[in-house]
């Protein structure tokens, strides 16, 4: 199951994704919490989204959803002050929520978590319990045909060193046009690419949490890196090799959907 990935994935996406205040604005922003909303925290894991909307509006019910209950669990200490009603330990794609209820639903770097097939599961799960007036915002990496295939060699390699064998054949990190085409099978009208984000990846940032300090993993990691990485990406992505740390840029956007 996708959860026992998660179960033993325990990290501070902050840290090893560089996130900019800035960015996490745009995502509070295009959520827009109005007073009396329903909101969805769907694929929580520890609840940073959650905490983000209500430190800029309280007065809005929200919910957090994850299959882990280990990522519930560090949620629910990230959020003492919600009910044990507002967190769901359960598999996005049979939510058992009410239709039609939530006003938003966002989900944040959740949506490549899971395989190919589910991708549009979940994006039609988030359509059926959306009010006719609410919106899904999803904050994502989005891909195109260069840089595909090889970010999720990189991200599979790392996975494997770090012994997640259930995100090694669960995870698919899409094409943008494969994303925006899934969208619109599960139903929703209105796209709106809300706001870019230069993601910087760093391999080292990857040592501490997730390849438990392992110097001789990261080192594996870094020489897979430089054999499968193509020249003719290098200046596109700013690829840089700073031993023990290789970087490169990749794509994120936050999109806000209508239906």
């Amino acid at each position: 199951m996708m959860k026992e990935g998660f179960d033993n994935r325990i990290v501070e996406y902050e840290y090893i994704h560089s996130i900019d205040p800035k960015d996490t604005a745009a995502l509070v922003n295009a959520i827009d919490p109005k007073d009396g909303q329903i909101i969805l925290d769907g694929m929580c894991g520890y609840g940073s989204v959650a905490k983000s909307i209500l430190e800029k509006n309280k007065s809005v019910a929200i919910y957090l959803l994850d299959e882990s209950s280990v990522q519930i669990k560090r949620a629910r200490k990230n959020l003492p002050l919600l009910t044990s009603g507002r967190f769901i330990t359960r598999k996005f794609t049979y939510s058992k929520l009410k239709l039609e209820y939530f006003d938003t639903v966002v989900i944040k770097m959740g949506l490549h978590e899971v395989s190919k097939k589910d991708q549009i599961a979940v994006l039609k799960e988030s359509f059926r319990i959306l009010k006719p007036t609410g919106k899904l915002v999803i904050w994502d990496i989005m891909l195109d045909d260069m840089t595909q295939k090889l970010f999720q060699k990189i991200i599979k390699k790392k996975d494997k060193l770090a012994g997640y064998n259930m995100l090694v054949k669960e995870r698919y990190f899409f094409r943008e046009e494969e994303f925006i085409k899934n969208v619109k099978r599960a139903g929703f009208r209105k796209i709106n690419d809300f706001h870019s984000i230069n993601y910087r990846f760093s391999s080292l940032k990857r040592l501490e949490s997730e390849l438990h300090n392992n110097f001789i993993k990261l080192n594996k990691f870094n020489e897979y890196i430089r054999d499968i990485f193509p020249k003719k990406l290098r200046d596109k992505m700013e690829y840089k090799d700073i031993n023990p740390d290789i970087q490169f840029n990749i794509k994120k956007k936050i999109f806000k959907i209508e239906k």
